[in-house]
């Protein structure tokens, strides 16, 4: 088994903003890990999220890694509904096109966090390298 470690220390995006008569709310990802699965098929990612309570969140990450004079890609996104404390997310993104895997190797992620509250949608974008490790 394969982990994606990462080349920067964490992807953490935090933000405040305020709602009328409530106190700042917290908005943020950060990424916990990326395990290739045996045969590079696919990767589990596991975020944690941050997203004011009673709020519905959509989590979504593309990978992109080269492989030879090819990109191996995969793309998934996850619904929450938001409590206020941090919340572990996973998911597996599957490498799609061309019969492509993840093997061990600089990577990169992007990253989208997009909160629907009632008063419109707050977003948090980022982008972040990795390195794929043998364990």
């Amino acid at each position: 088994m394969r982990i994606i470690l990462l080349a920067v220390a964490a992807l953490a995006v935090t933000a405040g903003t305020a709602a009328p008569g409530h106190a700042a709310v917290r908005l943020g990802l950060r990424l916990e890990s990326a395990v290739v699965i045996p045969g590079g098929t696919a990767v589990d990612v596991h975020y944690v999220v941050v997203c004011p309570p009673g709020t519905l969140a959509r989590v979504a990450v593309s990978l992109a890694q080269r492989a030879g004079a090819h990109v191996a890609v995969g793309s998934k996104s996850a619904d929450i509904v938001c409590n206020g404390v941090p919340r572990s997310v996973r998911m597996r993104v599957d490498a799609t096109g061309g019969g492509l895997s993840f093997q061990p190797g600089p990577a990169r992620a992007a990253t989208d966090l997009r909160v629907t509250t009632g008063v419109g949608v707050r977003a948090d974008d980022d982008r972040i390298r990795l390195v794929v490790m043998r364990r």
